[in-house]
C-alpha cells in the first residue's frame, strides 16, 4: 500500500488591525483571519486521531498585524523569504505576504526549486 503525502499550509493572522489602512469592520472580528491555520491544525488532529498512514506536512505561518513603531508603512519595501522585494501599497496585505513566504519555505525545504 502506497503512503499518501500531502502539504497543508494555513495562515494564522491571530489579530488583524489592518495596519494604518484600518478596517471599517468591527475589530473584535479581526481574529478570524486565523481560520486557515485552525483548519490545517484540525486536519492534523484528525489524521493523528484516526492513525492514518499519511506523510502529512503542516505549516502554519502565524503572526499578528498591529500598528506599532515597527509596522510597515505605504512605500516601505518588504524582502520576502526568497529575497524578492515587494513595495507595500496597502498595509492590509500581510496575509498574502505571510502565505507567499510559507509556500516558498515549503517549496525550498522540499527542494521543489531544484
Amino acid at each position: 500500500m502506497q503512503t499518501l503525502s500531502s502539504v497543508h499550509i494555513g495562515k494564522g493572522i491571530t489579530f488583524d488591525t489592518g495596519g494604518i489602512h484600518l478596517k471599517r469592520e468591527e475589530l473584535e472580528f479581526m481574529k478570524f483571519d486565523m481560520a486557515g491555520a485552525a483548519t490545517v491544525l484540525g486536519t492534523l488532529f484528525v489524521v493523528a486521531k484516526l492513525c492514518l498512514k499519511v506523510n502529512l506536512i503542516v505549516v502554519i505561518p502565524a503572526t499578528e498585524n498591529s500598528i506599532s513603531a515597527k509596522s510597515y508603512k505605504p512605500g516601505d519595501v518588504y524582502r520576502s523569504y526568497l529575497g524578492k522585494t515587494v513595495e507595500i501599497f496597502n498595509t492590509d496585505a500581510e496575509g498574502r505576504l505571510v502565505l507567499a513566504d510559507a509556500i516558498a519555505y515549503v517549496a525550498k525545504t522540499l527542494s521543489l526549486f531544484e
